[in-house]
């Protein structure tokens, strides 16, 4: 079985926008997402999900760090310059949780066994 770098980071965020600033906080999300992308390599995943039907808006952020280095590298990174706006279009979060893998004996090839992995 493929097996998980032990200095992964997993984080999952969930956020809930104000009401009626929604698309604001989308909009800011998307400006963030490029900058982190575009100038974090660490960051292995930066992945936004939306609650359908929530109002106000409801997003999950799924997260997922080189290291615990490139965690600290995003949270001094752009995320430092988004974050007075982002808090300003919350009514509540970010809520984080720092998450590592279970340790599960799962008889297969790496094929299905990395399914088990973000």
């Amino acid at each position: 079985m493929s097996e998980p770098s032990p200095a992964e980071t997993i984080v999952v965020a969930t956020f809930q926008a104000k009401p009626g600033r929604g698309a604001e906080l989308l909009a800011e999300f998307s400006e963030l997402s490029t900058e982190v992308l575009r100038d974090e390599p660490g960051t292995l995943r930066f992945a936004l999900y939306v609650e359908p039907d929530s109002d106000p808006l409801r997003l999950t952020l799924i997260e997922k760090y080189a290291s615990p280095a490139a965690f600290q590298a995003h949270l001094d990174g752009a995320l430092v310059g988004h974050l007075p706006r982002l808090m300003d279009l919350l009514a509540s979060g970010p809520d984080p949780v720092m998450l590592k893998p279970a340790e599960l004996t799962i008889t297969g090839d790496d094929t299905h066994t990395a399914r088990l992995r973000i």
